[in-house]
Order: C-alpha cells, then sequence, then structure tokens
C-alpha cells in the first residue's frame, strides 16, 4: 500500500540499534543521523504549553544558589514537566538542573534525581540522538546494584530488573556509537532473552509486561529478521497488559501525570495486530480505545480516537503493513503522547492511505 513517509522515530531508546545491526549483517553498515529535533512548536498548535514565565523565576532561584539542592531539583521537574507536556524546547533546562541536583545528591538520599534524569534522557537517546549517553550510563551505573547484569532475570526485584534492562539499551546504543553493530546486536539479543526469561518466571508482573510488549513491538518494526516472532510476543505482552491493566503500579497508571498513557498502550495494540494481519482483533481494540470511559479528554486522545475510527473504516488497506511498526506515536511524540493534556502531536510520521483525512487535529 503507498502511503505518506514516516520519519524514523522510535518508541524506546533501542529501536534504531536494530535497523544498525541489521545493515550490519547485509554487509552494508551506515552511519545513521538522528532526525532533526522537534520544536515546542509542532506540538502546540499556536497555543501555550506551559507558564514560561514561571519557568523563567525558577531557573533564576535555580542560577543564583547553585548549591542549592531543592532549587535545582525544582526547576528540574518543572522543566521536566514542560517538555513531557510538549514544550520539548525546555529539555535542555531540564537536564540542566536534573543533572545538578544528581551531582548535589548522587546517593538519592533527598531527591531521585538520578532515576528521573536517566529516563528522561530517553527522549535524546530514542531518536539516536547519542549526545548525553556517556551521563546516562553512569546515571544507570549508579543505579542498578553490583552483580545485578550476571544474576538470574526471576531473581531480581521488579526496579533493579528494569533498571539494568534499560541499562542495557543504553550499553548497546553506545556499542552502536562505536560502530559496533554487531556487539550492538548481541547486547539487544541478550536483553530480548532476560525479558523472556523474566515474563515466564514472573507472569503477574503488569509493568514487565509492558516495558517487554513496548520494546518487542520497536524491535519488530526495525530488524527484519525474527520479525513475526517479536511481533507475536510485543502483542501477547500488550494484551496481557490491557486486560489486567488495574494491576499496573499505580504510578504506570497514573492519570494524572500521564492522562493518556492507556489509550496509547491501547493504540500500540491496536496497530500490533493490524500489522499482524488479524482484522477482527485490531477491530476489537480499536474499538476498546474508543470505549474508554474513565479517559480524560484531551487533544491527543482526541488524536488517538481520529486514528481509530479511521483504521476500523479502513481495515483491509492497512492489513498486515510493516510501516505499521514501530507503532505511532513514537519517540519524542511518544513521550508527549502519554503525558500533555494540550498539545497535538505532529503527523508526520503516521501511515497514513494517500488522500487520507481524518480530523482537524490530525490535518498538520
Amino acid at each position: 500500500m503507498a502511503a505518506t513517509p514516516r520519519r524514523a522515530l522510535p518508541g524506546s531508546i533501542l529501536a534504531l540499534l536494530g535497523v544498525a545491526a541489521s545493515l550490519a549483517l547485509a554487509s552494508c553498515v551506515a552511519r545513521l543521523a538522528p532526525p532533526p529535533a522537534r520544536t515546542s512548536g509542532e506540538f502546540s498548535d499556536g497555543r501555550e504549553l506551559s507558564d514560561r514565565s514561571g519557568l523563567a523565576e525558577l531557573r533564576a532561584a535555580a542560577d543564583a544558589e547553585p548549591e542549592a539542592l531543592l532549587l535545582q531539583w525544582k526547576a528540574g521537574t518543572a522543566h521536566l514537566r514542560a517538555t513531557l507536556r510538549g514544550d520539548v524546547d525546555q529539555r535542555e533546562h531540564a537536564e540542566r538542573y536534573l543533572e545538578r541536583a544528581w551531582q548535589l545528591d548522587p546517593e538519592a538520599e533527598r531527591v531521585p534525581a538520578a532515576r528521573v534524569l536517566a529516563r528522561f534522557l530517553n527522549m535524546r537517546s530514542s531518536v539516536l540522538d547519542l549526545s548525553r549517553l556517556d551521563l546516562q550510563l553512569e546515571l544507570y551505573a549508579s543505579l542498578v546494584e553490583p552483580g545485578t547484569a550476571t544474576r538470574a532475570p526471576r531473581e531480581l526485584e521488579p526496579e533493579q530488573f528494569h533498571l539494568a534492562s534499560f541499562r542495557q539499551a543504553a550499553v548497546a546504543m553506545r556499542r552502536y556509537g562505536e560502530g559496533r553493530s554487531l556487539a550492538a546486536l548481541r547486547e539487544l539479543d541478550a536483553l530480548e532473552r532476560r525479558m523472556r526469561a523474566r515474563t515466564r518466571a514472573h507472569p503477574d508482573e503488569i509493568d514487565t509486561h509492558t516495558m517487554a510488549g513496548n520494546f518487542e513491538l520497536t524491535f519488530a518494526g526495525v530488524i527484519p529478521i525474527g520479525r513475526a516472532e517479536r511481533l507475536r510476543l510485543g502483542i501477547e505482552h500488550l494484551e496481557i497488559q490491557q486486560d489486567n491493566w488495574d494491576q499496573l503500579s499505580p504510578r504506570a497508571r497514573n492519570t494524572e501525570l500521564a492522562p493518556n498513557v492507556r489509550s496509547v498502550f491501547a493504540l500500540f495494540l491496536a496497530e500490533a495486530l493490524l500489522a499482524a494481519g488479524d482484522s477482527e482483533a485490531a477491530a476489537g481494540r480499536y474499538r476498546q480505545l474508543l470505549g474508554f470511559e474513565d479517559a480524560p479528554e484531551t487533544a491527543v486522545r482526541e488524536q488517538l480516537r481520529a486514528l481509530a475510527r479511521h483504521r476500523l473504516a479502513n481495515l483491509d488497506a492497512y492489513l498486515g503493513d510493516p510501516e505499521l511498526l514501530p507503532p505511532w506515536p513514537a519517540g519524542v511524540s511518544g513521550c508527549v503522547a502519554c503525558h500533555s493534556r494540550e498539545a497535538v502531536l505532529p503527523t508526520d510520521d503516521l501511515l497514513l492511505m494517500p488522500g487520507a483525512t481524518l480530523s482537524p487535529e490530525l490535518d498538520r
């Protein structure tokens, strides 16, 4: 099916590594560059997404007392929230103040700066921006307990397993950045094996199914070898997640922090089923997304609903199309999609049939 071009914006820090590794296997390794950075204007639709005057005051206070931990933390988290709401031009401020907070409190005795900043830096590495990768690896090294990498996945506490998984992904990214694409692929293969072992040993750990499903669908979209199996596993993980949503950790399903998170993952699952060629199951999941009664009404949710309606009306046109993977929204847009109430997602990386129109919010 001919469709609008998609920009390569993967949904996790692992995505473009698979592209690099598969190119290496084909003996035609290419150095991939990150796509152009997103800007706040791409998400704002002409509206203000955050109180910039308040942010300026926080920056001034933090810069006036750079040794004051709580001022750095307050400024960093405020700019982080603004970024996740779609004002992505605030990202560098968020990183700067959170890094200062971590340096002032490296053991997290007062604030969890290392954990927050390590995950926030995925917004860069998800689109192959390796400029802060060394810092990210240092942060994960401070968070992952010694010996974790050599212990069986089933033996780890859930948080340590998740942190170790993100660290392993960052190591793979470093291998890729060093030009060692096959070594990067080996790291990814090892990570997949550990995720499978973990979910087999802890089938009721819904947060881990969420992480594994996201990773597997990303891999399915960018690594040709083993795509069908990864797609099957990703669907299986997200079916478990969606059908056991109330068993997610409270923070993971907190709609005050991330109002659209369930709708985003519901769309991921529906798009994956459509890519797998299961029109009946895909239709059921699109309808499930449309029927969520407790989902906050946001601009992003209206976009996701519009897309679900479009897919339902054109299932056969998209059925089995591998370009549905990795699922949209991805990369920086994926972070904003979960967290924002006001932002409108750019759709230049969304797969649409020629001439398709959805709703005014998506016609950008």
